[in-house]
């Protein structure tokens, strides 16, 4: 397993990757946030720009305005988001109206993955492990998986990007019928006071 210095991860990752012809297991310190493999991965799925998938346990300010400032510059056209619990205000507050037309988020309780995916217009890359909002004060390794490849082998069914990517689905389809059921109740409890 390759390890990867933190401070040098966004040139280090895509050359793992090309030596190790698009998989590879590598480890480096706990002060590797995800906006330093989002940066990485933005060098290696065709410049990054397009879809991004995102799996994590929990938002922060930090994030959410990092993805803001990639969706304002048209890095990101789509996104995907799921969290652990729910956090949708702060999703819809940091993000604005406009960028959330772009945006599909939900979220589900024991969510024990966390992964981000990059599909850029010809390849597409995920990165799998601890996806760090902020850097750690103590010393521990944490281990990753990367993959990165062509469109055709990432996103068919058996690839890594696509079998992700239609589990995430699922679980946003179902996440979605759920508000939905939840709204029609909310609005069908406030008829029925109206008319009492």
């Amino acid at each position: 397993m390759a390890y990867l210095e933190p401070c040098c991860i966004e040139n280090q990752l895509p050359s793992l990757l090309r030596r190790e012809k698009g998989h590879a297991l590598f480890q480096t310190n706990g002060d590797v946030t995800i906006e330093k493999l989002m940066s990485a991965a933005c060098c290696m799925a065709n410049s990054g720009f397009g879809e991004y998938w995102i799996v994590v346990k929990e938002v922060d300010v930090v994030l959410m305005r990092f993805l803001r400032h990639w969706m304002n510059r048209g890095w990101i056209r789509e996104l995907r988001l799921l969290t652990v619990g729910d956090q949708r205000e702060m999703v819809a507050l940091e993000l604005g109206e406009e960028l959330m037309k772009h945006v599909d988020y939900g979220w589900r309780e024991g969510l024990g993955l966390e992964a981000f995916c990059v599909v850029g217009e010809r390849e597409s890359m995920v990165v799998q492990g601890e996806m760090l909002l902020a850097a750690r004060t103590e010393a521990v390794m944490t281990a990753y998986t990367a993959a990165v490849g062509s469109n055709t082998r990432m996103l068919g069914s058996d690839g890594a990007v696509g079998s992700l990517i239609e589990n995430l689905r699922a679980v946003l389809r179902l996440q979605k019928r759920k508000t939905e059921k939840g709204k029609a109740a909310t609005s069908r409890k406030k008829a029925a006071k109206k008319k009492e």
